[in-house]
C-alpha cells in the first residue's frame, strides 16, 4: 500500500501499484485485522489496568475490532445511510 500526498493536501492511494480509494485501503487493513486508528488493538504491557477500567461499551468495541466484525457493522451503517438518502430523493420525486 502506497500513499501519495498531492498538491492541496489530498492523498492518493495505491495497492500493488494500482490506484485505489481510501475506503478500499481501509477495507484491506480491516480484513487482516489491522486498524491503526484503534489504540486498543494490541494491549501493551502495563495497559491492562486501562482495559479493566473501560466501560462495557468500550470493551465491546475493542472485542468487535479484534474479531473483525466492526468492519461489517461500519459497512452496514454506511449502506443504510445511502439507502435513506435514496429513499428521501424518491419521496421528493413522487411529491
Amino acid at each position: 500500500v502506497t500513499r501519495q500526498v498531492v498538491v492541496g493536501g489530498r492523498s492518493k492511494y495505491f495497492i500493488n501499484g494500482s490506484a485505489a480509494q481510501a475506503s478500499r485501503v481501509q477495507t484491506l487493513f480491516h480484513s487482516v485485522q489491522l486498524n491503526v486508528n484503534n489504540p486498543h488493538f494490541l494491549i501493551m504491557q502495563g495497559r491492562i489496568t486501562k482495559v479493566l477500567n473501560m466501560k462495557p461499551v468500550e470493551v465491546l468495541g475493542m472485542l468487535e475490532e479484534a474479531a473483525g466484525t466492526r468492519m461489517y457493522e461500519d459497512k452496514k451503517r454506511s449502506a443504510e445511510r445511502v439507502i435513506d438518502k435514496k429513499e428521501g430523493k424518491v419521496r421528493e420525486v413522487n411529491e
